[in-house]
């Protein structure tokens, strides 16, 4: 009886291994960021005590990898493979801080320094889940996801929830739009109030807003 309940065991065990390895392995399309000067935006929106202000870059690197059974035709209203819930995907991003300027040398340096730039020059950001809100939608519109992931900034990482939407700008690139509110100090970043020609300091507010349009172009097979 025991030996009749091992190969009985060994029977599952090896029909599961055949069944593993008929069906078809899953195969993920990558879109890698693209230059500067291809659309790519970024922004930080933010107030203070004195005035509102702005940060603009135009660097966000990185990729995105989507399954390849999910098919972001634009111009279909129910793209073949693509239909509401998770969609598997990765995605790893980077924005240099330097690259984020405000258009005044002064408030580069004092954001670069609140923002521990020396040790910590990236604002990064990894996917951990995608979905897809709804399907079908009406041809040529955008495609609206909710995203999980990890933001980390200053050397402190937390887990977002971020609404992105997917459009497609041409047969091989994708544009990532979004928007996220965060506080300064959930990242370990002391608002900054510096003086003004000796005069008591400004105060930053803690709240801020960082949008972006990130252009990624499909990569070549190899």
């Amino acid at each position: 009886m025991m030996n009749l309940c091992k190969s009985m065991k060994l029977g599952i065990f090896l029909a599961a291994l055949l069944l593993a390895a008929s069906l078809p392995a899953q195969t993920f399309t990558r879109y890698e960021a693209q230059p500067p000067g291809s659309g790519t935006k970024v922004k930080i929106d933010g107030d203070s005590t004195v005035h509102k202000w702005t940060m603009e870059g135009s660097i966000i690197g990185g990729y995105l990898e989507l399954d390849s059974a999910a098919q972001l035709d634009s111009a279909q209203a129910t793209p073949p493979g693509l239909k509401p819930g998770k969609i598997s995907g990765r995605a790893v991003v980077s924005i240099p801080i330097r690259s984020i300027k405000s258009g005044k040398t002064k408030m580069d340096s004092v954001m670069q320094e609140a923002m521990k730039q020396p040790v910590h020059p990236k604002i990064e950001y990894r996917l951990t889940e995608l979905s897809l809100k709804d399907a079908p939608r009406a041809a040529g519109a955008p495609f609206q996801f909710d995203s999980q992931g990890e933001l980390s900034m200053s050397g402190k990482t937390n887990k977002i929830s971020l609404p992105v939407t997917i459009d497609r700008v041409d047969k091989s690139k994708l544009k990532i739009t979004g928007s996220i509110p965060l506080k300064m100090t959930s990242y370990g970043i002391t608002p900054p109030a510096p003086s003004i020609l000796g005069v008591a300091p400004f105060k930053t507010d803690d709240n801020v807003a960082i949008n972006f349009e990130w252009v990624v172009g499909q990569a070549e097979a190899k």
